[in-house]
């Protein structure tokens, strides 16, 4: 519509209403003036001149004159012919309508009867134009307005439906799906903008809500497990001890060495409940991140040196020879609570120590225990002379309750939570652990520990020195 005003010559649409006001004020101005010279002094029509001059005044106005004298014409506005070049003039002058349609636009008549000097007499007829526009740009003017209107607004319901109702249809199908309990279908952000974002943050939501259920379930699937673990665990010894009293009660054990290996059988059993408690209390109390590290800055290497002493006379009567491979590091200080340490590295040697001893007497039965030095970690190997681990079972050794010994006798497997405690402790620490076959036999289980961010600092700084 702006286009149609521009190419119109209007600049604005008040400027065009006041040219249509205007132009009837002016019309009625020329008419007036008129009037009164045809009224008082009519001898001024026979003058071309002053014809000419208001006939052009007239035109500039969109009227015209039309003028007779004794029934004939003696002048047509050239305005008139060029808006109906066809028209019959001397009919129309004899006949004056109220008003007349030339060129699609509507004019409307004036008649006045006059008498020149010599007594003839003269009629004049002003047609003046009521229209600023043809009389068909009216309605089709309006026409082209509504359905302007009606195209805009298609459009605009478009648009609005594809941006906004769509996505938000889409958001409510998501949300009545997961109000179902079905958080598979992925939310997609079709648009950008505020909907753009709020389906991606539908999206984040979902994604958290079927990763936290998930884990409600592997809680739950853990729990199953850790009670059928404990339960097949405690009642193994329950039903031995049980056995071994009923002997006793029933006289079974009729000899003071039959009574006291009984007893000592008992013991056995009980020592055996009290360690699978107290792993199944730590691990969790681990698992639930309730227990305190007690971190403090020590040396490993001599760490290692005192630890290791302590546990080879243990291994030595075990026939396991313990060797500690120190390539002459300097002191390398990480953070570590000693304590949770030295659990770590007892349940990896027990572990050790077990599966070597299903070898034959004969066999060598070694632990080589090897201290690396890396950029920014301290790495801790410990490497047995045993059977090995099966590729199988290599990635599930350090889950809770694994045990590579599948019928489940804890004489050999042990509790299951062994390498499942080491596993929380060094990820407590921030570093990791994992466990690998060695070149010729064997299993080699491997600690990275991060060294401390005070003996970094200080390495740094000599090396800045040093440069």
């Amino acid at each position: 519509m702006l286009f149609i005003f521009s190419a119109g010559g209007l600049k604005d649409v008040r400027h065009y209403l006041d040219n249509e006001q205007n132009e009837t004020y002016l019309q009625a101005l020329v008419y007036g003036e008129l009037s009164y010279v045809l009224r008082n002094n009519a001898g001024e029509l026979e003058k071309q001149e002053y014809v000419t001059e208001i006939q052009d005044r007239l035109g500039e106005l969109w009227a015209g004159l039309l003028i007779s004298r004794d029934g004939e014409i003696t002048s047509v506005a050239p305005f008139l012919q060029q808006a109906s070049p066809h028209e019959d003039w001397k009919q129309l002058l004899e006949e004056p309508p109220k008003a007349a349609a030339f060129n699609s636009f509507r004019y409307e008549t004036s008649e006045m009867n006059l008498t020149y000097p010599d007594g003839g007499e003269g009629k004049a007829v002003l047609l003046r134009r009521i229209d600023t526009v043809p009389i068909y740009w009216r309605p089709v003017g309006t026409l082209f307005s509504l359905a302007f209107i009606c195209l805009t607004s298609l459009l605009l319901t478009y648009f609005v439906s594809r941006s906004i109702i769509r996505p938000i249809k889409k958001l409510e199908a998501a949300a009545l799906q997961i109000k179902d309990g079905d958080l598979t279908h992925k939310v997609v952000a079709t648009t950008r903008g505020e909907i753009g974002q709020l389906s991606i943050a539908f999206e984040d939501m979902r994604v958290r809500l079927k990763h936290s259920i998930d884990q409600s379930l592997q809680y739950e699937e853990n729990r199953k497990m850790l009670l059928s673990h404990i339960s097949h665990d405690l009642k193994t010894p329950i039903s031995a001890i049980k056995g071994y009293v009923e002997g006793i009660m029933d006289g079974i054990a009729n000899t003071d060495e039959k009574r006291i290996r009984y007893m000592e059988t008992i013991y056995r059993k009980a020592s055996d409940m009290d360690q699978l408690i107290d792993e199944l209390f730590l691990f969790s109390k681990l698992d639930l991140q309730t227990v305190a590290f007690d971190f403090k800055v020590i040396d490993m290497s001599r760490y290692m040196e005192h630890f290791l002493d302590e546990q080879r006379f243990d291994l030595e009567k075990s026939g396991v020879r313990l060797i500690y491979e120190n390539s002459g590091m300097h002191p390398t200080m990480i953070a570590a609570d000693p304590d949770k340490l030295s659990r770590v590295l007892t349940n990896i040697l027990n572990n050790c120590i077990k599966y070597m001893g299903q070898q034959l007497e004969e066999s060598r039965k070694e632990i080589h225990v090897r201290l690396k030095e890396l950029d920014e970690h301290i790495l801790v190997e410990i490497e047995d002379s045993g059977p090995g681990i099966e590729k199988e079972d290599l990635p599930y050794i350090f889950d809770r309750f694994y045990r590579a010994e599948q019928s489940r006798n804890s004489e050999t497997g042990g509790s299951g939570l062994g390498l499942a405690i080491v596993k929380q402790i060094i990820e407590g620490h921030g570093g990791m652990v994992w466990a690998e076959n060695a070149e010729k036999s064997g299993a080699r289980f491997c600690m990275k520990l991060p060294k401390s961010m005070l003996v970094k600092a200080v390495d740094d700084h000599e090396e800045h020195t040093n440069h």
